[in-house]
């Protein structure tokens, strides 16, 4: 059996997908719950492709991810989105356009860890 390691960045993502319940309640807000959910739709699918197609997926999810930033900046009054969950969903929108950036210039999607880095 092979143990495969789960990027932080996913842990955030999934974070996103699990907030937001007070959007959930209200009509107009389906929208943000549809845009956060088709980001976490395009994240899954930009972690399952091949290397060499992932720059492309990247930039579909990063696409996503600004979406639901702008839905939620231009709509957090009327959906009662919350201070943190804006900032959570600001910083998985950094998130997503860094791995897009990194995978499109052949770099891994997340810089390695200084105990990892040997001089």
């Amino acid at each position: 059996m092979t143990v495969r390691r789960v990027p932080a960045f996913a842990f955030t993502m999934i974070a996103i997908v699990g907030l937001g319940v007070q959007a959930e309640a209200k009509a107009p807000c389906q929208e943000l719950v549809r845009l956060r959910n088709a980001a976490s739709e395009a994240w899954k699918q930009a972690m399952r492709v091949p290397p060499a197609e992932r720059c492309g997926a990247l930039y579909h999810a990063s696409l996503a991810a600004q979406a639901t930033l702008n839905y939620a900046n231009n709509n957090h009054e009327s959906c009662n989105v919350s201070v943190p969950l804006l900032n959570q969903v600001e910083g998985y929108h950094r998130e997503a356009v860094q791995a897009r950036d990194n995978a499109c210039a052949g770099r891994p999607l997340r810089a390695y860890p200084a105990d990892i880095i040997q001089r």
